[in-house]
This record gives structure tokens, C-alpha cells and sequence, in this order.
């Protein structure tokens, strides 16, 4: 269909708004974090804002002016440091006459709130079932195969879907897709035997594996993903055990992620502002437990980020803050102004940069063919 008809047009138009107030809502959770630390700690709070540039809604609430403004690539919570123009001279509800703890506890208090978040929902989704996506895979995978990459070691073998994985080399994997893959994780460029069940007849195929890298490291694989299934939900306490389990998980995975962008200065799988709400769109129209999974994947994706040591994110004002205390005074304000400008001037062009690329990705025919194989697509 080269056009579509005005309710569908309404229906995308709906689901690029939740994709949007989705993305909204992980920085207001994270600026909230850093605002409640600021008002336990008695800091002055004269703005909150999520977004950046033209104000379209605000409210003032106290002391607070509340907004939502134009551009929605970040957030902040405005505190009075005591230097500002117009300030109380040594102002005790300033930030900077705060304890070094405290200013601690305040800058830590957005990433802990994306964490808790992603906890939250991912014992939520336990409790009540975790439907089927990519994003917890190979938790929620049976051995049965359901896609077969081109060109893999799975189609040169004569593996077909639908072919179920019982051995290895004669070591049974009881129906365990973790297991399976750390079997074949030490094997690559090796033959294999495998064991299989085709239309319930057993059978051995032997497969020459092919090398993938994961990180720095070499893993054995086949070139299959497994079929999904959705996860029941547990008792109270199993679903909190779980829920930790696969928030840790995603943790791990994340920094990996990170770890791998800086060591191979590769930013070719790295996605900019347009594709984070174009994927949240296409999530947000598979349904509600989809969604929430993957803005929680989002959400820890937003507290690791705000760990890098730049002066923009949280994680390089809790370094100046380190320093400070270490040296027991203050950077000089020139010192700090310049670092701020250069890091400013470095994310808009790693934004523009960004944003180029995502433009590239929507408009390529490929797209729908990625986005569905990392489950954001039907």
C-alpha cells in the first residue's frame, strides 16, 4: 500500500505519542530521583524541567517552576550552588554548602532511580508473565529452531525449521537454550555432532560451526535463533529472584555494550534519539508488557550512560565533586565553564551525528527486516 487510510494514519500518530510520553517518563523518573535527594537534603530547587529549549507547559509549585519544554533529549533539576547572582551569601540550602555525601546521594539519585525502574518492572512482568521478545533471550527459549540465518552453519549443515536440539556431541543440553550456547560457545570453527529430533525421529547431523565475537572474545554458533516463549508468572518471592536475575542481566549486557563501543570505536550499532522513539513506537503497538520491558532495557541504558565521566551526565559532576573533596576546594569556575562548553559542543555533535544515521536506518528497506528480528516489529 503506498497510502495509508486515516485511521491508520491516527493509530501511528497514537503510538508515536506513547513512544514519545514513554521516553518522556524515563527522564522525568530520573530528574525525580535527583529532586527528592534535593529536597531530603533541604537543597533549593528553582526548576525542574524534562526537555530543553521553548517551555510548552509550566507550573510553579513552591519554590519549583515545573516544565515540559520543545526538545525532549534530556531533563534537569535546577539547585542553587550559592553562586548566583542575587543568591543569600553562605545560603545553608545551597548545593555547595552541602556534605560531600550529600552531593553524592543527589547526583546518584537519577541513576538509581532508572535502576530501581527497571527492577520494578522486571519483577512486575515476572509476576504477571513476561510475553515473548528477544530481549531476554536465551532465557525464554526452547531448542526448537524457528529462524535459520543465511549463509550460517545451521543451513550448510541441512538444520530446518522446526528441528529440535536434544545433544551435543552426544552431551545432552535437557532442553536448556542457555546451556546449549555455552556448550557451543568453545567450539568455534569446529564440527559438531548434534543431535536432533525431526518430525519425532532422532537423528545426528554434523555441523562445521561458524565464529562469531562477542566483545573480545570467540563464540561457536550455529547461525539459529530459537523459538520464544512466554513466561508464566511466578509466586511473589520467585518473581523478585527473577526479576533481580534478568535486571542484573541487562545490567551486565549494557556496560558490556559500552565497554565494546569505546574499545572498538565503533558506533555503527549505536542509535541516536529518532531511532530510540521510533523503536519504542513500534514496541508500544505489540502491547503494555512489551513496552514496559523495553523501556526498562531503556532505562538502564539512560543510568549507565549517565555514569561516563563528562560534565553533562551525572557520572563527571560526581567526579568534579570526588576531585573537590580530595583537594578539599573547589575547581575554578573557568576550569569547569570550558569543560562544560567543550562537552556540550561534543554531545550536539554526536546528536546531529546520530540523528543522521537514524534518518539513514528509517529510510533504508532494511529496517523492518532489523527491527523484527530483534523483536520490535511483527
Amino acid at each position: 500500500m503506498l497510502f495509508m487510510s486515516v485511521d491508520q494514519i491516527l493509530l501511528k500518530l497514537f503510538f508515536i505519542a506513547i513512544g514519545i510520553i514513554g521516553v518522556g517518563f524515563l527522564i522525568a523518573f530520573h530528574e525525580l530521583g535527583h529532586f527528592i535527594f534535593c529536597k531530603l537534603f533541604n537543597v533549593k530547587t528553582p526548576a525542574f524541567s524534562i526537555g530543553f529549549g521553548p517551555q510548552l507547559i509550566k507550573k510553579q509549585i513552591g519554590e519549583t517552576l515545573f516544565s515540559i519544554s520543545a526538545i525532549p533529549l534530556g531533563g534537569y533539576v535546577q539547585m542553587e550552588s550559592g553562586s548566583e547572582e542575587g543568591s543569600i551569601p553562605n545560603d545553608p540550602r545551597s548545593f555547595n554548602a552541602k556534605p560531600y555525601y550529600q552531593k553524592l546521594l543527589i547526583m546518584c539519585g537519577g541513576i538509581g532511580f532508572n535502576l530501581v525502574f527497571a527492577y520494578l518492572i522486571l519483577m512486575s512482568l515476572a509476576f504477571t508473565g513476561i510475553p515473548k521478545t528477544l530481549l531476554l533471550y536465551p532465557k525464554n527459549a526452547t531448542p526448537n529452531i524457528n529462524i535459520i540465518l543465511p549463509n550460517s552453519a545451521a543451513e550448510r549443515a541441512g538444520l530446518k525449521q522446526g528441528d529440535t536440539i536434544r545433544a551435543i556431541n552426544n552431551e545432552p543440553i535437557d532442553g536448556d537454550v542457555s546451556k546449549l550456547l555455552e556448550t557451543l560457545k568453545p567450539l568455534a570453527n569446529k564440527e559438531v555432532t548434534l543431535t536432533i529430533e525431526r518430525l519425532n525421529s532422532p537423528q545426528d547431523i554434523v555441523a562445521t560451526l561458524d565464529e562469531r565475537k562477542v566483545g573480545t572474545e570467540s563464540s561457536g554458533s550455529l547461525g539459529v535463533i530459537f523459538e520464544l516463549l512466554e513466561t508464566p508468572g511466578l509466586s511473589l518471592i520467585a518473581s523478585i529472584k527473577q526479576g533481580i536475575a534478568l535486571t542484573n542481566k541487562i545490567i551486565s549486557n549494557t556496560i558490556d555494550g559500552f565497554v565494546s563501543i569505546f574499545h572498538k570505536k565503533d558506533m555503527s550499532q549505536v542509535g541516536g534519539p529518532l531511532m530510540i522513539i521510533s523503536m519504542t513506537t513500534s514496541v508500544a503497538a505489540q502491547g503494555i508488557k512489551i513496552l514496559l520491558l523495553f523501556l526498562a532495557v531503556i532505562s538502564v541504558n539512560l543510568a549507565i550512560l549517565n555514569l561516563i565521566p563528562l560534565p553533562i551526565f551525572d557520572g563527571g559532576q560526581i567526579l568534579f565533586y570526588t576531585i573537590e573533596a580530595i583537594i578539599r576546594r573547589p575547581l575554578p569556575d573557568r576550569v569547569r565553564e570550558y569543560i562544560h562548553i567543550a562537552s556540550w559542543l561534543g554531545l550536539m555533535v554526536l546528536v546531529i551525528y546520530l540523528t543522521g544515521k537514524d534518518i539513514a536506518r528509517l529510510a533504508s528497506p532494511q529496517i523492518e527486516a532489523i527491527l523484527k528480528f530483534f523483536g520490535f516489529s511483527k
